[in-house]
């Protein structure tokens, strides 16, 4: 199997247990993939969140967690 069918069978396993969820997520396990997700997380930090890494990491050199896109 590759990534991509990994990644579809995580999404749609999560999608079926969102009705169930109480919201939020852990921030070190979120996904670069799922943006509205992360925004969602971080609620109305997201942006300041977004300015910093774009001035201080423009290159995105701290790109382990992907959860901040530049």
């Amino acid at each position: 199997m590759d990534c991509e069918t990994h990644k579809g069978w995580v999404r749609a396993f999560h999608r079926a247990l969102e009705p169930h969820a109480m919201g939020g997520a852990y921030v070190n396990f979120m996904d670069g993939d799922d943006q509205d997700r992360v925004r969602v997380n971080y609620r109305g930090n997201h942006a300041r969140l977004v300015a910093v890494k774009r001035r201080y990491d423009p290159r995105n050199l701290f790109r382990l967690n992907h959860d901040i896109a530049p």
